[in-house]
């Protein structure tokens, strides 16, 4: 988990209370020869749908990836998820996230969303529902993106407890709902769990910033 992945977290963390502007796809910087189209409503934040967009693009999902890291310089984050490489954005206007693998030697593509939280509403699912969530902690924001393919879940949390008490939480959950912990990454004040079930994978990063423990659950199909 590196120092934007960290300082990422934070600012999700706090968006409930900031007075975020709006973005379009306007603002979503584009490759030279890269198709854009419509992603309908298959993705949703916190049960909104959000009108994301698909993409495709003669270059190879690296050259993807640098053309992101220089036109968000320090305010970018990738992360990869089983075949997904994701590129994470944020500023004071909104968030952007995209998300692409390779279609064959010459293609790449995947799909691009948009977020502006504070337009975001909450529906009458409760936030985190079916995602495990420890009992005191609070649910920030709980995205969805589903297609034919395959879903996916990003939910992030606070909780009070500490990072400690936070990841043997999960653990223990974790292996009563019959998940495999495949992976563990250890540091002074972020953990990284990965875990497997059937076609199923579940990433939870854990990161202790001020008081709180910010916790952030990725699951999607394989």
């Amino acid at each position: 988990m590196n120092n934007f992945m960290c300082a990422s977290l934070a600012l999700l963390a706090s968006s409930a209370s900031l007075a975020y502007a709006d973005c379009d796809y306007d603002d979503f910087p584009r490759m030279d020869g890269m198709l854009v189209s419509s992603l309908g409503t298959s993705v949703q934040w916190n049960h909104v749908p959000l009108q994301g967009r698909a993409f495709r693009v003669p270059a190879s999902v690296a050259s993807v990836r640098d053309f992101y890291a220089e036109q968000w310089a320090d305010a970018v984050d990738f992360t990869e998820f089983n075949d997904w490489q994701q590129v994470l954005h944020l500023n004071e206007d909104c968030i952007m996230m995209l998300q692409v693998r390779a279609q064959n030697d010459r293609y790449s593509y995947g799909r691009m969303t948009i977020t502006n939280p504070a337009q975001a509403g909450a529906g009458s699912e409760q936030l985190g529902s079916g995602m495990p969530v420890p009992p005191e902690a609070q649910v920030v924001s709980d995205m969805r993106s589903d297609d034919t393919i395959r879903q996916g879940r990003l939910v992030l949390l606070l909780n009070d407890d500490n990072i400690h008490a936070t990841r043997a939480w999960y653990e223990a959950e974790l292996l009563n709902q019959g998940w495999n912990l495949d992976h563990r990454s250890l540091q002074d004040n972020a953990t990284v769990l990965t875990y497997s079930k059937g076609r199923e994978l579940m990433t939870v990063g854990l990161l202790r910033h001020a008081s709180k423990t910010q916790v952030l659950v990725n699951r999607m199909d394989r």
